[in-house]
């Protein structure tokens, strides 16, 4: 695999049995760690499904967690080493405490639970669900350590999700900085798909090094800021309302001290030019862009 150019990530779970049922890592952390490492295992992906022994508290699970990520590191320090110890906490007053956690000794751990179901009239839900649990979380997100809203392009096409649909997830993991991992046939991607997912701004913007700790509302729409490693700053507009909505906003609002600023959208590839910018969205609809001053 690794003279093919590609990375080898494996999956495992941290109890006795994986969510598929199978054996899992339970009392052999040490063993399988090495044993991935003696397999030239890049990515070790370790869920939460359960096997555990009775009466198991949320601080022995993190330090389980916590010792498995150890392991793991002790016999390839270059591991990438993502966990789900978060999922079952939320909506708990745990959930903080184990985002916190995770931050010290993972490199990615999920913050929503799993997509579903996949269909194209739960696109918005979901996206936008991931997106309201994720918002407040990135004190906990930096260089090394991120929060994981799960895959994008979940079984697309075959998902139902329209490309708007695509757009509207890839748009939202990018601010969010979440990690970009692809759940799809690739063969069976048309283009315009794979074009998205290609799209080098947007995995710039995902990758700058920050998740969007800005937001701002202008009637139910929400703009969330943060730099653009192209110059200005990404501002994702989102109508988190029940139908259409415009939302209008004034320059210094972007942090612009110019008279005049232009946005690129990200999507439609189309530059404007405007001294106060107004954004009209259906619901759950969102917009892309750079800004910058003019």
């Amino acid at each position: 695999m690794h003279a093919l150019g590609l990375r080898f990530g494996i999956y495992t779970a941290i109890g006795s049995r994986t969510c598929q049922n199978l054996p899992a890592s339970w009392g052999h952390y040490d063993q399988d760690a090495k044993t991935f490492a003696s397999w030239g295992v890049d990515f070790v992906k370790v869920d939460d499904c359960g096997g555990l022994p009775a009466g198991m508290t949320v601080d022995a699970l993190t330090e389980h967690f916590r010792r498995f990520g150890a392991c793991l590191r002790k016999y390839n320090p270059d591991v990438l080493y993502s966990q789900e110890l978060p999922i079952h906490q939320i909506g708990k007053p745990s959930f903080v405490p184990a985002v916190r956690a995770s931050a010290e000794f993972a490199h990615m751990w999920r913050v929503a639970h799993d997509e579903g179901p996949l269909t194209h009239e739960n696109a918005s839900p979901m996206i936008l669900g991931h997106l309201a649990a994720d918002l407040d979380l990135h004190p906990f997100a930096g260089p090394g350590h991120w929060n994981d809203l799960d895959m994008i392009a979940s079984n697309f096409p075959a998902s139902g999700w329209t490309l708007a649909d695509l757009h509207n997830q890839l748009s939202v993991w990018a601010m969010e900085a979440s990690p970009l991992l692809i759940s799809a046939d690739i063969a069976a991607l048309p283009p315009a798909a794979l074009a998205a997912l290609k799209n080098p701004h947007l995995i710039a913007i995902d990758q700058s090094g920050e998740q969007c700790a800005k937001v701002i509302m202008n009637a139910h729409i929400q703009a969330l800021m943060k730099s653009d490693p192209y110059g200005g700053i990404a501002v994702l507009f989102v109508n988190l309302g029940p139908g259409t909505d415009t939302g209008r906003f004034s320059l210094p609002q972007f942090g612009i001290t110019s008279a005049t600023a232009s946005g690129y959208d990200l999507w439609t590839g189309i530059t404007t030019t405007f001294n106060e910018f107004s954004v009209t969205l259906e619901a759950g609809q969102t917009m892309l862009m750079q800004i910058k001053e003019v």
